[in-house]
C-alpha cells in the first residue's frame, strides 16, 4: 500500500512537473524572441567563455553551433512523436508516463536552445517608427493567437498529466472523437502558425534571429506534415475529411 502511494506521488510529480516546465519553456521562448536572441552576453559568463572558445576560435562557428543545437532539439522532439520510438520508449517508461516524460524532455531542450543560442548581431533589417510598431503588434498578436489555441486544447493531455490522472483515478477513458474548435476551424495547425508569426515579426532582424527563424520554419513545416500523417493513422476518415475542408497552415479559402 505504501509502495502504491509512493508510486502515485512520483507519477504525479512527473505530471505536474511536465505542466510547469512546459509553461516555463513557453515563457523562455517569449523572452528569447523578444529580447534574448540578440542579447550581448550569455546567461552565464563561465558557460559563455566556454562556448566562445568552441565557436569563435579560428573562424566563426556560431552559425554552425546554432543550427546544430536547434536541429538536435528538433530531431529529439520529432523522435519522441514517432510510434516506433514510443513503443521502444514504453519498454523503459510506463505507458501512462511516456507523454509526460516526452514533454519534459522537449521543454528542457527548448529552454536549453534559448539559453545556449549564440547572438549574431549583424543587422538584416531595422524598422523604425510606424513599421516598427506594426511589427511589434504583429509579434504580440502571434502570442495572443497561441494563447487562444491553448484555450481550445487540453493542456493536461498535451503535457502528459491527464494520462497519469486517469491511471491513478482508475478510469480508462475511450479515445475522444475528433472535434476541432476555435482556431482549429480556420487552419489545422494554428499553434504552429502562431509560432511562425512570433519567429518572423521583428522590428529588428539580426542574422542570428534570421537564422533561428529559418531553421525553425523548416522544422515547423516538416513536423506539421508528420503530425498530419500521425493524425490520419489515429483518427482515420474523420481527420481525412478535416484535411479536405481546412487548410494546413494559412487560413485561405479552399
Amino acid at each position: 500500500m505504501r509502495d502504491d502511494g509512493q508510486r502515485r506521488t512520483f507519477d504525479l510529480a512527473i505530471g505536474y512537473g511536465s505542466v510547469a516546465l512546459f509553461v516555463v519553456s513557453i515563457g523562455v521562448l517569449f523572452w528569447f524572441l523578444a529580447w534574448g536572441v540578440d542579447r550581448p552576453e550569455s546567461f552565464s559568463r563561465a558557460l559563455d567563455r566556454g562556448i566562445r572558445r568552441a565557436t569563435e576560435g579560428r573562424g566563426d562557428a556560431r552559425a554552425t553551433f546554432n543550427i546544430l543545437i536547434v536541429l538536435a532539439w528538433g530531431v529529439l522532439h520529432s523522435l519522441f512523436a514517432r510510434p516506433r520510438v514510443r513503443e521502444q520508449f514504453r519498454r523503459v517508461v510506463p505507458p501512462h508516463l511516456d507523454s509526460a516524460v516526452s514533454s519534459l524532455v522537449a521543454s528542457v531542450g527548448l529552454i536549453a536552445v534559448c539559453l545556449l543560442y549564440r547572438p549574431m548581431a549583424w543587422p538584416v533589417w531595422k524598422l523604425a517608427a510606424g513599421p516598427a510598431l506594426l511589427a511589434r503588434l504583429v509579434f504580440y498578436a502571434g502570442w495572443g493567437l497561441l494563447a487562444y489555441c491553448f484555450a481550445h486544447l487540453d493542456l493536461l493531455e498535451v503535457t502528459g498529466l491527464r494520462p497519469i490522472l486517469r491511471r491513478h483515478g482508475g478510469t480508462q477513458a475511450p479515445p475522444a472523437p475528433f472535434l476541432p474548435t476555435g482556431p482549429f476551424l480556420w487552419v489545422r495547425h494554428p499553434v504552429e502558425l502562431a509560432l511562425l508569426i512570433a519567429f518572423w515579426a521583428a522590428p529588428t532582424m539580426t542574422s542570428g534571429h534570421l537564422l533561428f527563424a529559418l531553421v525553425m520554419t523548416v522544422y515547423t513545416f516538416v513536423s506539421i506534415d508528420l503530425e498530419d500523417r500521425r493524425m490520419l493513422e489515429i483518427q482515420g476518415a474523420a481527420y481525412l475529411e478535416y484535411v479536405k475542408r481546412v487548410p494546413q497552415i494559412l487560413p485561405l479559402p479552399r
